[in-house]
């Protein structure tokens, strides 16, 4: 993940009086790449982009960069280095792919970066079923942050039995689990307002079986509601990894 600070300590190299390498080296599947391959993907850029006489120029970067990738460990998708060698050395890891490439210039190649971040902005996915809830908040990629509500005991979904219309009942067991269930979703709402309150949100993915989708969203802060631009079936209890990974696929789909 790149944060506001790194890209602003990268912007001060603009226009510098020296010559910065930058990197750019990915793998467009859904995995982290490994140091063998990244190194491979170097190796081709650098005799795409350099003749003979910038490669000596360039040696020391090369050189340093050739080192770093064979010690690389998998983590993310996309790997960035600015180099220009001792004035500057930076390496940044992102969860998604950027197209590969190598640029020589007195200022970083961060255009490809500032693009793409729009697309990767925060958003939170929520799941909720008759028990708990969960939630978490993923931005460029990655997990932020994450908390879960259990409710009180609510009764598992029951069905009226007819007597509303059969005999002019009431059925107060079914009505009485459905107010107990909207409280609980309802509890669940406050979570996520106390759990979102410090961020910036932009939308909202909510997941668990389908017939809680409307119900989970009317309840939820305006601010947020506005916001829920997608949702997903799911059993929330799954690893959160799985739901991770549906929940790009949904991301992408509306960010693109």
């Amino acid at each position: 993940m790149i944060t506001p600070s790194t890209i602003n300590s990268l912007k001060s190299y603009e226009r510098s009086n020296f010559q910065i390498m930058t990197v750019y080296l990915s793998d467009p599947s859904m995995r982290a790449p490994s140091g063998e391959y990244l190194l491979s993907q170097f190796h081709s850029l650098v005799h795409r982009y350099l003749d003979k006489a910038m490669r000596i120029e360039f040696a020391e970067d090369i050189d340093r960069i050739q080192k770093s990738l064979r010690e690389h460990i998998p983590k993310a998708r996309s790997l960035i280095i600015f180099s220009a060698g001792d004035k500057l050395w930076q390496v940044v890891s992102l969860e998604f792919a950027l197209p590969a490439g190598l640029t020589i210039s007195t200022s970083p190649h961060l255009d490809p970066i500032l693009e793409a971040l729009p697309q990767y902005s925060r958003y939170l996915v929520l799941l909720v079923d008759r028990e708990k809830a969960r939630m978490f908040t993923v931005e460029q990629g990655e997990m932020i942050d994450h908390a879960e509500y259990i409710s009180d005991d609510v009764p598992q979904r029951t069905k009226s039995t007819g007597r509303d219309f059969a005999v002019g009942g009431s059925d107060a067991s079914f009505r009485y689990n459905e107010v107990l269930l909207q409280r609980h979703i309802d509890k669940a709402a406050q979570a996520v307002a106390k759990f979102t309150r410090s961020q910036v949100v932009h939308f909202v993915i909510i997941g668990g079986h389908s017939e809680m989708f409307k119900r989970v969203a009317a309840s939820l802060p305006p601010g947020l509601r506005s916001k829920v631009l997608d949702n997903f079936v799911t059993e929330i209890n799954m690893p959160l990894n799985d739901i991770m990974i549906e929940s790009k696929k949904i991301a992408a789909t509306v960010t693109n």
